[in-house]
């Protein structure tokens, strides 16, 4: 088996709002890992990766951690970072679909996450 990779739809904040776009299950059902590349500059805001549950159209943050210990929100990657999240850990692909958001509205340019899927073939 290999390892092969197809960038999907990019994430996009536009400005003067919270929320992405969202990728949507089907796009990542087979994926093994998602590569989200930030952008070169963001506000000073905190981001935090959400999952759409299936039959609402309510949006849950993505924690992460261990049985007995505070779990902690789940972010994208910093400002001129990239970050590998195994879906093992991570379930984006057992949501209806995933997005990024922010706490309040971005300002200045539109915030663009690039994304990656990887899969076996």
């Amino acid at each position: 088996m290999s390892i092969a990779f197809a960038k999907l739809t990019d994430l996009a904040i536009p400005n003067g709002t919270k929320p992405s776009n969202a990728i949507a299950q089907e796009l990542i059902d087979d994926a093994i890992a998602i590569l989200l590349i930030a952008p070169a500059a963001l506000d000073g805001n905190t981001y935090t990766i959400e999952g759409r549950r299936w039959g609402a159209a309510t949006w849950v943050t993505l924690q992460e951690g261990f049985i007995g210990v505070a779990l902690a929100d789940v972010h994208p990657p910093a400002a001129g970072k990239a970050l590998c999240y195994n879906m093992a850990d991570f379930g984006f692909n057992a949501f209806h679909s995933f997005r990024i958001v922010s706490t309040v509205n971005v300002t200045n340019t539109l915030h663009v996450w690039e994304c990656i899927k990887l899969w076996t073939s």
